[in-house]
């Protein structure tokens, strides 16, 4: 009898990270499968499409786990090739997945933590035991790692400054051109633009943006006066946002206890030097 080949459950979601940010692992457990409940133990491997190894800093691991650290230089767009067989090695399939490395965050990953996290995915690949935490988790939190939480969980809200009730329950909206990574709620007295999945590999710092400017045009047809809370680079791009709309529509929303800060200024001059005020 033909051995059976190992099969997709379905598609291995888009890998998207930065230069020197930790990524996954991903368990491509989770979206292979064997058929044979017999011979349920597969074996992994992965390489580029074009037959080169993964971009330095990544693994695949032969149990099936997939991330790494990616190493300066290697941003970029790849189609990786997925090898998956079965325990006897006598039935393979291969799969594909794409793999998107993004700059590396202005904010730098401090040297110790880069090496630790080397160390953990050398010793992932080879089956040894993962090197000793102790390090990292008894040593003081610093600015930086608190600024890549922000931004790495970063949320939005703007205030309708006049209305002094007490936030209400949460409304989902449905939003034109909503960022599918990002829920925008109402809750009576502001509105909120916060994370659909706080552990998602896939939303980026573009798509707290891009929710943001998607806050703003919402905020803007309400006519509401505002007030600003949140992460900075949200704050920026939906400050942006309302100044195009105020540009277009002859109108600006009124932003109490807001500072305009050099970088708003170039982020706007630039994008209306490139596009022109943004349409609503």
């Amino acid at each position: 009898m033909a051995e059976q080949v190992p099969v997709q459950l379905k598609p291995i979601p888009p890998m998207i990270t930065h230069v020197a940010a930790a990524f996954g692992p991903i368990d491509l457990n989770n979206f292979i499968k064997s058929p044979d409940p017999l011979d349920a133990q597969l074996f992994f491997s992965a390489e580029l499409a074009d037959s080169r190894a993964l971009p330095d800093g990544f693994i695949c691991t032969e149990s099936g786990l997939i991330g790494g650290v990616a190493a300066d230089n290697t941003e970029g767009s790849y189609e990786i090739r997925v090898t998956v067989k079965n325990k006897s090695g006598s039935a393979s399939a291969t799969f594909t997945a794409e793999l998107t490395i993004k700059e590396r965050f202005a904010v730098q990953d401090p040297f110790f933590l880069t090496n630790l996290k080397s160390q953990i995915w050398s010793a992932l690949s080879q089956n040894l035991p993962i090197p000793e935490m102790s390090d990292l988790t008894d040593r003081p939190i610093t600015p930086t790692e608190i600024y890549y939480l922000l931004q790495r969980y970063a949320v939005l809200t703007i205030w309708d400054v006049y209305n002094l009730e007490s936030p209400s329950a949460k409304t989902l909206l449905k939003l034109e051109n909503a960022n599918k990574h990002y829920n925008i709620y109402d809750r009576g007295s502001c509105l909120v633009a916060a994370p659909k999945d706080l552990f998602s590999h896939e939303r980026t710092l573009a798509d707290a943006l891009d929710a943001s400017r998607v806050l703003a045009r919402e905020v803007y047809k309400r006519g509401w006066t505002i007030e600003f809370a949140g992460f900075n680079k949200m704050v920026r791009a939906a400050w942006v946002e309302l100044q195009h709309l105020g540009d277009k529509h002859g109108k600006k929303l009124e932003v109490l206890h807001y500072v305009v800060t050099p970088e708003d200024l170039r982020v706007y001059n630039k994008q209306l030097q490139q596009q022109g005020p943004t349409p609503g």
